[in-house]
C-alpha cells in the first residue's frame, strides 16, 4: 500500500508590474533532470524545517532573492512518486517580491522569465503546477482583503 508523505514544497514567485500579476519561471539546464523545462521553485523539506522555511531557503538558493510577502496559496499539489511508492502532498506557497528584484540564478538554471498567468501556465510541465498558477492569480492576484486572508507574513 502506498504511503502518504509531505516532504516537499512548491513556491511561486510573483510580482506586480503595471497592476498586472507576473510569475517568475526558471528554465532548467539541458543536462539537469527535466532539462529545458520551465518551473517554479520546488524543494524538499528537511526534518528541522517548516514548509515556509524550506521554500525560503530554496528561493534564496535558486534566485538569490529574499522573500517579500509570503502567502499560502490555499492549495496542496499531489503527486504519486512511484520510486517511493508514495503519494506526496506538496503545500503551495506564493512569494510576492518588488518589481525591481534582481535575480541570480542557481546553477541548475539557464534563464528566467516573468510571465502572466496564461503564458506561465502554458509553459509548465505538470498539471498541478498549471493549476497552482491559475489559483494564485485568482485568490492572491486580485489583492485586497481576499489576498490578505492568505497572508502568512
Amino acid at each position: 500500500m502506498p504511503s502518504l508523505v509531505s516532504d516537499a514544497v512548491d513556491a511561486y514567485v510573483v510580482r506586480r508590474l503595471n497592476a498586472r500579476l507576473q510569475f517568475l519561471l526558471l528554465q532548467r539546464r539541458g543536462d539537469a533532470p527535466f532539462g529545458g523545462s520551465w518551473q517554479a521553485i520546488h524543494a524538499r523539506i528537511e526534518p528541522e524545517e517548516t514548509a515556509v522555511t524550506a521554500a525560503e531557503r530554496a528561493l534564496f538558493d535558486t534566485t538569490g532573492m529574499a522573500p517579500g510577502v509570503v502567502y499560502s496559496a490555499d492549495y496542496v499539489n499531489q503527486i504519486f512518486d512511484h520510486g517511493r511508492d508514495a503519494i506526496v502532498f506538496i503545500p503551495v506557497l506564493a512569494f510576492e517580491v518588488p518589481p525591481t528584484s534582481q535575480i541570480a540564478l542557481g546553477e541548475d538554471f539557464v534563464q528566467h522569465e516573468w510571465c502572466e498567468r496564461d503564458e506561465a501556465a502554458a509553459r509548465l510541465l505538470w498539471s498541478g503546477q498549471r493549476w497552482s498558477v491559475r489559483h494564485i492569480a485568482d485568490v492572491i492576484g486580485a489583492g485586497g482583503s481576499t489576498a490578505e486572508f492568505y497572508l502568512i507574513r
